[in-house]
């Protein structure tokens, strides 16, 4: 993904699709975006379950949604 358009989510909610590699199912994940390391290719995220790190790699979707009470 381009750096302008992931700059843009920092510090928004957002509804995160997953897909490891070798697997048939994909994740979803339900957070804000804390951070995106660019070097390491990471993204930090903060969801109910607590703080969490994705590769940028295994990310198929990020899309802004409103935080659900």
């Amino acid at each position: 993904m381009e750096k302008k358009c992931m700059e843009r989510l920092v510090g928004k909610h957002c509804k995160i699709v997953t897909k490891e590699p070798g697997e048939d199912i994909a994740h979803v994940v339900f957070g804000m975006v804390t951070l995106i390391d660019y070097n390491a290719g990471f993204v930090i995220i903060e969801s109910n379950r607590g703080t969490g790190c994705l590769n940028m790699k295994t990310i198929e979707a990020i899309k802004p949604s409103s935080k659900k009470v």
